[in-house]
């Protein structure tokens, strides 16, 4: 099976890639910005978090992946903007892409609700070791399996995220751009086009339990991936949950906000699909109120609507 497995990553590499390239958490719920640029400025609080995610523990050279997120809500004058910053990590094998974006949001009140419209902009640098060992020495794009390449391209994306006190719904499309990761002359990859939609309800049970319904989805318009989650929160504080990949993982998750604004979250996946092996993810935020941001009608962060 570990044959297989590598052979499959560095096939996967060598030609245009058609599987989706975007990285894959568990956590999206509360991982949007990565995704979303018009999550930029959601809610009341300044937040900072970083979500590690291990895939297929057991497996040697499995996807790692690490995203940092920044994010401000920021008034000017009478208007609500968001500010944004993902600084993200995506190790798979040989290969090694890290990303920078920025991301801003515009506020509009409608609907009894808030519309945020977000742009990113940023850079991907896409490497490859060649002292990997991809069992073929003659491969033209690790250049012969001695020399690491490497190329940087500017990367683009926009969204759009609508929230009420107990409805959020959000579409967004990354590398709208396309860029063109090109190794060399002749073996080029190109960063297709991501589409995301994601939505939640908060179902009030009673004054200390909130029931959050939502779904997550993504394709890069070959492939599709569904997330259906339900989590249950008590008290504002404690929260646990499960979550169903399509084809892919049943999800377990959990979580504790304390009072002093920190966060911590955890999920493990259980693989339904030939990869019989778990995933396990950890999330770490801290949220703050300056009174920079403050403002009469809130709208709470998606942490609980």
């Amino acid at each position: 099976m570990r044959k297989i497995f590598f052979i499959i990553l560095a096939v996967g590499i060598s030609l245009v890639s058609k599987a989706q390239q975007d990285p894959q958490f568990s956590q999206n719920m509360y991982n949007l910005l990565t995704f979303n640029p018009a999550f930029a400025g959601v809610g009341d609080e300044m937040t900072g978090s970083v979500i590690n995610r291990q895939q297929w523990m057991g497996f040697e050279n499995a996807p790692v992946s690490t995203a940092f997120n920044g994010n401000v809500p920021l008034r000017v004058g009478s208007r609500m903007h968001g500010l944004g910053l993902t600084v993200m990590s995506d190790k798979l094998g040989f290969e090694n892409k890290t990303t920078i974006k920025f991301q801003y949001a515009y506020q509009f009140k409608i609907l009894n609700g808030i519309l945020n419209a977000g742009l990113s902009l940023g850079l991907q640098n896409n490497a490859l070791n060649g002292k990997w060992d991809a069992n073929d020495e003659n491969d033209p794009i690790l250049n012969g399996g001695s020399t690491d390449a490497s190329e940087m391209v500017f990367d683009a994306g926009l969204g759009f995220y609508y929230r009420s006190k107990t409805l959020y719904l959000g579409a967004s499309s990354t590398h709208i751009n396309k860029p063109n990761v090109a190794y060399n002359e002749k073996n080029k990859i190109y960063l297709y086009r991501h589409y995301y939609i994601m939505g939640g309800y908060k179902y009030v049970l009673t004054n200390q339990i909130d029931i959050i319904p939502s779904f997550f989805f993504k394709t890069d318009g070959r492939m599709s991936q569904y997330d259906i989650n339900t989590n249950v929160v008590y008290n504002k504080k404690y929260r646990s949950g499960v979550s169903y990949r399509v084809d892919d993982a049943i999800v377990f998750l959990a979580g504790i906000l304390l009072k002093n604004g920190l966060d911590i979250g955890i999920a493990y996946d259980v693989s339904v699909s030939d990869i019989k092996k778990p995933s396990l993810e950890f999330m770490l935020a801290y949220h703050f109120t300056p009174s920079l941001i403050k403002r009469k009608q809130k709208y709470k962060s998606i942490r609980f609507l």
